[in-house]
Formats: C-alpha cells, structure tokens, sequence
C-alpha cells in the first residue's frame, strides 16, 4: 500500500488524526506486507510529532505491516528526531550521510527503493542508485520520495534540476521499473510518462499519492519542465485514499481506493495491470590473455553455490573447484588467471 502526506495544519494540529486512523484501519483490514509512505507525515518535525504518527498508526505496526517512510519537507525540521523514531523499523544501508533517509529492501520478487530529496534540496542521490539498480536481479522495481519527478501543482519539484531529474527517470526506466510515488501535492494524480518510442508497455508512471490527510488542493497541470516526456493523465481525484499494489508472480496490479465516506474506502476507476518480461540469464566464459579468462553473467542469482570448477582432460579426472561467485556481476566481469593444467572450465549457477 502506498499513501503520504498525513500532516495537520499548523504545530499545534501535527497530523489528521482522523484520516490517518481510518488508513490505519484499512492498511491492517487490507493486510499488506507493508506501507510506503512518501512523506510528511507531520507539519513541523519533532519528537512528539512522530511518536503521535506512529502511535495513530500503532494497529499498522502491531499487525506487523512493515512501515516505510521517507522524509518530506514539512518533516525535515528535525532530522535526528526522524531517525531516531523511524531507525528501529528501516534499513540502514543508504549512502553516507543518508542513512535512515535513503534506502532499499527486497521483498519477494521486488525491489523498493526510498529516496530522500532533502540532503540536497530537490535531488537524490543518483550514484547509489545507479549502484543499487546495477546489482538489481528482481523482476520488479519500485521507487518513492517526496517530490514528484514532474510537476503537476507545487512549483517545487525534481523538474528544478531538469537534467538530473531526467537522469533519474531513465534509470528507473531503463531498470524495468514501472512506478515511481510521490508525494507533496495534496491529491490523487496518475499519470504515464510517455517516453515517445511507441511502446507503451515501458512507460514509468507517477503516482501522486499525497492522500493521507492534508488538506487537499485543486488540480494542477503538467507545465512543468518534461524533458522528452510527456505526462499523459490516467486519472486525477481531489481525495483521500491509497494505492493497493498486488504482485502476483510476474503480475502486478496497481489500484486507487478513494474515500467514499468516513472509514469506508473503495475501489474507483482508476486500475493499472501489467505482465513483466524478465531478461534473461546468461553466462559467458571468454579468453581475454593467454593466462587468463573473463566470466561474464546477467541476472545471475547471488548464492554460494555458483562456483567455476576445472580440469586438465575433458574425458578423464574430476572437476576441481577453483572460485566460487557470490556475487551478481551485471556484466561486469571476473577476471580469473589459469595455469597451463587449468585447460577446460565449466559455471555452475543455481
């Protein structure tokens, strides 16, 4: 489930308590694996700011729903307030100086990777996640920050800096990913990025799901700096609600469910469903010097078990182990040095 932006009006008003509670109530009666929220979770960071957040969301937490925020703007007055309430339950692997802000986890058979826009004011950190997405051998993808990646009502988002904004859209592209969620505009808004190929199975789409209890905005429009997409509406609510994402295997299923009255949520128009194609794997032993060979594989599963083994007579003798790979290379390849016995080698992958 996907749903942010939960914050009050004012210091003294943190967060909707009302909206949030009835999300809280519909994440633990949908029983997601877990939640992402794309920040502001309250209007002005502090202790007592994300410890009432958490505790309205404490039926989440208790029904052991993994929750996953990232930071917002309302929600960066006190960053070692944020890390210190949200630490216990988010990975720390994000790069230096961003730990607990910017993150990833697998779950399954997908990646999901959190973004912080507030190291730096309108970025992210684009070579971590190169990096991640590099290594990346799960069929699907996701990434969510605060900031849409393209300008729908607030004037300040990822279209500030054009040209890394459109780096980071091509590698989410060109990793497979299918969605990016967002924040900060307080509404519903879907829209699919039409990269101009002709193919719109490989569009990302933005899903802005500023719809935990903010007050809401009027509509806005895509006049913001597109680069070589354009934004091609799917559907706009001012309304609260969340998005359901369901994988099945290769299948993944995105809905919006506004709400229709106090605590009831509900299905709306709004459905997307996809089948992924997955690359497939390979392996390539080559000849690069008279004294040694490159291994070269792509969405290769990491495990212990894949191992180059060899042997001097192809009709006689034992295999003999000589590396083992517990590594996902990329294409990027593993130099080995062999000695004239070492004549034949053969990969074992599991």
């Amino acid at each position: 489930m996907v749903y942010g932006d939960s914050r009050g009006t004012s210091s003294s008003d943190q967060v909707n308590t009302n909206i949030l509670a009835e999300l809280a109530a519909a994440t633990t009666n949908e029983a997601p694996t877990f939640v992402l929220v794309p920040g502001d979770l309250v209007y002005s960071g502090s202790a007592t700011a994300f410890k009432l957040w958490t505790n309205i969301m404490g039926p989440v937490y208790q029904a052991g729903i993994g929750v996953y925020p990232v930071i917002g703007n309302h929600d960066d007055d006190s960053i070692s307030a944020y890390t210190n309430v949200f630490a216990p339950y988010i990975p720390d692997n994000g790069p230096a100086g961003e730990i607990n802000r910017t993150y990833y986890f697998v779950c399954t058979n997908a990646l999901i990777v959190g973004l912080d826009n507030y190291v730096t004011v309108g970025k992210l950190n684009q070579a971590w996640l190169d990096g991640v997405l590099a290594s990346n051998y799960m069929p699907h993808v996701f990434a969510f920050a605060h900031l849409p990646a393209f300008k729908v009502s607030h004037a300040d988002t990822m279209d500030d800096y054009p040209a890394d904004r459109d780096l980071f859209w091509s590698s989410l592209s060109n990793s497979g990913a299918r969605a990016y969620f967002c924040g900060h505009d307080h509404f519903y808004d879907h829209a699919r990025l039409d990269d101009g190929d002709g193919n719109t199975n490989n569009d990302v789409h933005q899903f802005v799901v500023g719809t935990a209890g903010a007050p809401l905005y009027t509509d806005g429009s895509y006049n913001g700096s597109n680069g070589v997409w354009t934004p091609l509406r799917q559907l706009h609510e001012q309304e609260y609600g969340y998005v359901l994402v369901e994988i099945n295997g290769l299948d993944v299923t995105y809905t919006w469910k506004h709400r229709i009255s106090p605590g009831v949520y509900g299905t709306s128009s709004d459905v997307m469903a996809y089948h992924v194609q997955p690359e497939s794997a390979w392996l390539d032993v080559v000849s690069s010097s008279p004294t040694s060979l490159s291994l070269w594989a792509r969405y290769v599963t990491p495990s212990a078990s894949n191992t180059v083994e060899w042997k001097s007579n192809l009709l006689t003798g034992t295999w003999q182990p000589y590396t083992n790979f517990n590594t996902l290379s990329n294409a990027y390849p593993l130099t080995l040095a062999v000695t004239n016995n070492q004549i034949y080698f053969r990969v074992k992958s599991r």
